[in-house]
């Protein structure tokens, strides 16, 4: 069982090294995204490899917003991990908004509050 998820981590990581690529690159122009820096934060594929959970983070934009107008350009992606990536499915991708950074801001911020009383 611990190979099966060293693989999906592995995949997983290498999906992530090919969306980071492109996106830097910024081969696709979308328009929502042309002033905003987008970080894949991290990608979860399903244990057929058939689907792929996306999570990014931006920096000058809104999560939701972001994660939205890559999805509407998930096919143009997918075919770019299929080319690069060997295997035997190519994984529909998801984009997901990463909120993990605000809730630890939040959080943190309820910390302090209450430290302090």
């Amino acid at each position: 069982m611990k190979t099966n998820n060293n693989r999906l981590l592995r995949v997983g990581e290498n999906i992530r090294a090919v969306l980071s690529k492109h996106i830097i690159a910024n081969e696709l122009y979308i328009k929502h995204l042309k002033n905003v820096i987008i970080t894949i934060t991290e990608v979860r594929p399903s244990k057929d490899l058939k689907n792929a959970k996306v999570f990014v983070s931006s920096v000058g934009g809104n999560e939701e917003v972001v994660a939205e107008a890559l999805n509407s350009s998930s096919s143009y992606f997918s075919k770019l991990v299929a080319k690069e990536i060997k295997t035997k499915y190519t994984p529909k991708l998801h984009f997901f908004p990463d909120l993990i950074h605000k809730r630890a801001y939040l959080i943190n911020k309820i910390i302090n509050e209450n430290e302090g009383k």
